[in-house]
This record gives C-alpha cells, structure tokens and sequence, in this order.
C-alpha cells in the first residue's frame, strides 16, 4: 500500500503542476488578448485555449480535491451524528462517490474512442477533440482512485477521512454523553 501512496503522492504532484500552468496560461492569454484588442488584433484561439484550461481546471482540480480534502461537503447532518455512524456514512459517500466516477469513467472513455473514430478537430487549432474529452476522462479517472484510497484509508484508521490526506474534523463540538 506504501507504493500506492507514492505514486499517488507523484500523480497529485503532476495535478498541481498542470493546474497552476493551466491558470496562468489562461490568465496570460486572456490579457495579451485584451492588449492585442486594444491595438486592433486579438488572439483568435484563447476562447478555445481559455476553455481547454477550464477543462484541465474542473477535472483534474476535481481529483486533486478529493486528495486534499478541500471538496465541498454537505456535512450539516454528520456533524451531529456519533462517531460509528459518521464512519459508516464516510463509507459510504466514498464507495457510491468511488462507483459513480468509475461510470464517468467509463462514459468519457467511450466518448473519446467515439471522437477518435470520428475525427473530429477544433476550429481554430485543429487540435483533435479525443484529447481534449480524454483530459476529463483522466480527472474521473484519478478522482475514482481517490476516493477508492479514501474508502481503504476509512477502512484502516480510527479517524474519519473525507479526503485522503486530512481527518475529518467536526465545525460543530460536542459532548459524548
């Protein structure tokens, strides 16, 4: 398991990586954008460059979320409930969460092997729109790993984990009668 964590430890590295690039390239290209209308000759394909970050953001943010813990969580409930039942219930979120990112999984991929038969390209770049699909079907990907690591972490420790480097914490304290 130690191993799993290391590459993991890798994979979350990488997402960082590709998000940090993926907000700066499109802050730079929507301001160089911006200047280049002022001067009457803006950048035709930042729409296209603009949604492709978008793209990388969502979904690889989408696994890098459920690492880091940092995923909204509606935990109004949870908060009052015992200790054993907060665990079953993590459990649980993180099983169904697990299953169903594993059928978008499955769905995106199959998309993508679609478009790729298709040949379908962007207007402006001509990049081919499998790769593009394939980025979020990476994201469904590394987030159904994620929360299948969550799962076996919740399995393994005493505390609850909602993501998988940071126990649970409750906003709300109470007494254990």
């Amino acid at each position: 398991m130690k191993i799993v964590y290391k590459i993991n430890n890798v994979i979350v590295k990488l997402e960082e990586i590709l998000i940090a690039a993926a907000v700066l390239i499109m802050s730079f290209m929507l301001i160089f954008n911006v200047v280049g209308r002022l001067f009457g000759k803006g950048i035709n394909a930042t729409e296209e460059i603009g949604l492709y970050c978008i793209y990388i953001i969502t979904f690889i943010g989408l696994s890098y979320a459920v690492t880091t813990g940092k995923h909204i969580n509606m935990l109004g409930l949870f908060d009052f409930m015992p200790h054993k039942i907060q665990k079953v219930d993590a459990l649980i979120i993180s099983a169904v969460t697990a299953v169903t990112m594993g059928v978008l999984t499955y769905i995106s991929f199959t998309y993508v092997g679609s478009l790729k038969m298709i040949g379908r390209v962007s207007v402006n770049l001509q990049v081919p729109q499998y790769i593009v699909v394939a980025v979020i079907s990476f994201g469904f990907l590394f987030a159904c790993v994620q929360y299948i690591l969550v799962f076996i972490k919740n399995l393994q420790e005493k505390e609850i984990y909602l993501g998988l480097n940071t126990p649970y914490v409750p906003d709300i304290r109470r007494e254990e009668k």
